[in-house]
């Protein structure tokens, strides 16, 4: 076997020697031939991407793009294909199902990606029908934006503002300029006073009259003319005045408005300037936007377009069709086998261990259950004792309360024998007192009065010694104490 034909082989994502026979590898020689050209076609339309969205860069760099945009594109189809085709080639026939969900995502991305870059080689295709429809898509796009912009800027209402004002000074001009018929009446009525009297100092002759005399005769009718005229300039003032100044306010307005006219056109030149700009950028025969357009308004371009999609999609998909047509290698057959058999020994090990664990946990459980016997029983000994020790608590209270009333009786019992033997001494204290205060010592005073002038004498003295020495005399009183204590 080849290098070539191995290489071939490798796309497909089998790995294979050169001594494998030619039968085990069937048609996945074909498979990566189809892939390597699939992948070929996406590098190049990814490399069109490239070159296109990088027009406006230097050359060296639109080239760098360019083959940037190629690589990862030849790498995505790649990738894709080679780990589809393996995946479909080793699966096991049982799970058919899945490899058409396979497929069905393949064709969808292969879809997807083959409609995003057919759109980068549409215009080597479609080139004059794409620059002629952008260039009906700037001008088109231009006079849109300016009619926006002159409404943004509010231009029209500008301008008509500007007429109005414009008409309305004409209108006061022309009113200024074409006075009132009583206005005219007086004007002509002025200038024929004053007619008729330059006439009559002209034409009045007399010799013994000078031309100062002649004037002073016409003098009335002089100041007449001068009275109309004052009247006619008053009505005049009167009606030309407001208009003037109106007219003024006028001037001033029209001046404004002009400005913000020009401004506004400034604004409106500025903002067209830079969609001009874009425009020129980016509205170019790669833009999505002009194919888009394109194929809807040209019946003949979209026909085009339909069949050059459909023929790169056909390409993109040959690996797919290939395989399909081709059915399962033998190398994938025997693989499929191996996968099978490693998934049902597994499988089988698996089982084992969860029955392993299922007895485990079973023991767990009885042994859970037991324990939980276990302490039903020593949570009934511990009821038991403690039920047995608070009957004797029970007991020993009652007892105990017997014992403490006993003792409350006799304690009441002394308290009762005490109070009596107290009333008794106390009664007998005083009556032997009593006795002793009326009848002792009377007469022990009586008996001992001759010695009580000589010990006062002698007391006397013994105390003016004692005061001279400093010394002080307590006077002692005793009181006998004749009661008798009970034992």
């Amino acid at each position: 076997m080849t290098t070539v034909r191995q290489y071939l082989v490798f796309l497909t994502g089998h790995r294979i020697s050169a001594r494998t026979p030619a039968e085990e590898v069937g048609s996945l020689s074909k498979i990566g031939a189809a892939i390597a050209f699939a992948s070929f076609l996406a590098a190049l339309q990814f490399g069109i991407a490239g070159w296109f969205l990088a027009m406006d860069l230097h050359i060296a760099l639109q080239i760098l793009m360019s083959l940037v945009f190629a690589i990862i594109g030849a790498a995505i189809v790649l990738v894709l294909d080679r780990n589809f085709i393996y995946l479909a080639d080793t699966r096991y026939e049982t799970d058919k199902k899945l490899t058409y969900v396979y497929l069905g995502i393949r064709v969808f991305l292969i879809t997807v990606i083959g409609s995003l870059s057919s759109q980068f080689t549409m215009p080597l295709f479609l080139k004059s029908e794409l620059a002629i429809h952008a260039q009906d898509m700037k001008d088109g796009r231009f006079t849109e934006a300016k009619e926006r912009y002159q409404e943004k800027y509010e231009l029209a209402d500008k301008t008509q503002n500007l007429n109005d004002l414009e008409g309305r000074s004409a209108k006061l001009k022309k009113d200024i300029a074409n006075l009132t018929p009583e206005l005219v009446r007086q004007r002509g009525v002025v200038n024929q006073c004053f007619a008729d009297y330059t006439k009559k100092t002209k034409t009045t002759f007399a010799p013994d009259l000078d031309e100062h005399e002649i004037i002073n005769l016409y003098a009335k009718d002089k100041r007449e003319c001068e009275r109309i005229e004052g009247l006619y300039r008053e009505a005049y003032r009167a009606y030309v005045a407001p208009k003037e100044a109106e007219l003024t306010q006028m001037g001033d307005a029209i001046t404004q408005a002009q400005g913000n006219i020009d401004t506004a056109k400034k604004d409106i030149a500025q903002d067209l300037e830079k969609a001009t700009a874009i425009n020129e950028a980016y509205i170019n025969v790669a833009s999505a936007d002009v194919l888009s357009s394109l194929v809807r308004h040209n019946p003949g371009a979209f026909l085009k377009y339909a069949l050059l999609t459909l023929l790169q999609l056909c390409l993109e998909l040959m690996p797919i069709l290939l395989k399909l047509q081709a059915g399962q290698s033998p190398l994938g057959h025997e693989m499929a086998i191996y996968a099978y058999d490693h998934k049902t020994v597994t499988l089988d090990r698996v089982n084992q261990s969860n029955e392993r664990r299922l007895e485990s946990d079973a023991q767990i459980e009885l042994a859970r259950h037991e324990h939980a016997l276990v302490l039903k029983e020593q949570f009934a000994k511990r009821q038991e004792m403690d039920s047995q020790l608070v009957q004797q608590k029970l007991t020993q209270d009652l007892e105990n309360e017997k014992l403490r009333q006993e003792l409350i009786e006799l304690k009441r019992q002394a308290n009762a024998y005490a109070r009596a033997q107290h009333q008794f001494t106390q009664s007998f204290t005083q009556a032997a007192n009593q006795f002793v205060n009326r009848v002792v010592v009377p007469t022990v005073n009586m008996a001992g009065k001759p010695f009580t002038q000589s010990n006062s004498q002698e007391s006397t003295s013994s105390e003016q010694e004692s005061k001279s020495a400093g010394a002080r005399v307590f006077p002692f009183v005793g009181q006998m104490d004749l009661g008798v204590k009970a034992s």
